[in-house]
């Protein structure tokens, strides 16, 4: 299973930190590069991590795409 996740901030790496620290099979997670420090963070600790430029691109690989994102 693919996940991708649109929003790199604290919401999202919560659930990426609980992902990886389950049994959950996951073959790929691709997060946005929002949040640059913490997707480099992110990719840095987990092999499985590819951060992508474009939500669209996130969108088209992801099996299921998480959106942490706040409102405005």
């Amino acid at each position: 299973m693919n996940l991708g996740f649109i929003g790199t901030g604290k919401i999202s790496s919560s659930i990426i930190f609980g992902i990886f620290k389950s049994k959950l099979k996951v073959r790929k997670v691709y997060i946005s590069s929002r949040n640059r420090s913490l997707a480099k963070k992110l990719n840095k600790k987990y092999s499985k991590i590819k951060v992508l430029n474009d939500n669209q691109e996130i969108i088209n690989k992801s099996s299921i795409v998480f959106l942490g994102i706040t409102q405005k």
